[in-house]
């Protein structure tokens, strides 16, 4: 019943229609969210097909924009959708330069560089459909210097690698004003780091957390994930 009141909302907007003609529909619930915030540089990190790129180009339409996705199916349905809007890069991000196999899940959106949990399994309905081996760098050494204006919003949703991405991007905090990150209360990937790791880490990179958004719950009612956002003690 979400899925459809979303698209119904999403269709007030004609900026939407040529996504959604392609079958991407925006994020347009993290309006809310970001509403009070006004970037000058955009980090799309598992941009997927461009659900959230197209939501942020809607609402900053001056701001420049990067986008990570490693995935060649969901990244030629991006280049597709945002029209040059974006710059894409096609690979994945974490600590270091290296390779990872990627596992591919039967929902495109949910593939992670670590393994399927049976939690994620079990609360979602989905398997493993297969493997890719995939290119993997740090944020700091593909985005930095002129390519990344100040104050940026940088946006993780990594199916749980986001310790490992924001392991990679002590390099461009400087520019970085907001962080909005999906994370996990429950493992539901193979060795994920949870909230109270993630939060941590941003902690220690700077960062307090100004907002919890879009929880979501299993059967018994306990929290699976959410959404949050942090900002720069320096702003």
């Amino acid at each position: 019943m979400y899925k459809f009141e979303k698209l119904g909302r999403a269709i007030l907007n004609p900026g939407n229609w040529w996504a959604i003609s392609h079958g991407v529909v925006p994020t347009i619930e993290h309006g809310k969210c970001l509403q009070d915030i006004a970037p000058a540089s955009v980090i799309d990190v598992g941009a997927n097909k461009g659900q959230f790129s197209v939501f942020a180009t809607s609402i900053w339409p001056n701001a420049r924009f990067h986008a990570f996705e490693p995935l060649p199916g969901p990244s030629a349905k991006f280049e597709k959708v945002l029209r040059g809007k974006v710059t894409l890069h096609k690979c994945a991000l974490g600590d270091q330069e290296t390779e990872l196999e990627i596992h591919i899940a039967s929902r495109a959106d949910s593939s992670s560089l670590l393994p399927l949990g049976e939690k994620q399994k079990q609360l979602y309905d989905m398997s493993e459909s297969g493997k890719l081996r995939v290119p993997v760098k740090r944020l700091d050494a593909v985005v930095a210097g002129e390519a990344l204006q100040a104050p940026a919003l940088l946006k993780i949703d990594v199916q749980g690698f986001e310790y490992e991405v924001l392991s990679g991007i002590s390099g461009i905090t400087d520019k970085v004003r907001w962080i909005y990150v999906e994370a996990s209360f429950v493992e539901l990937y193979e060795g994920q780091h949870l909230f109270d790791d993630v939060a941590e880490l941003i902690s220690s990179l700077g960062y307090d957390q100004i907002g919890q958004f879009n929880t979501s719950y299993d059967d018994k009612g306990e929290k699976v994930q959410a959404d949050f956002l942090f900002e720069s003690r320096k702003s």
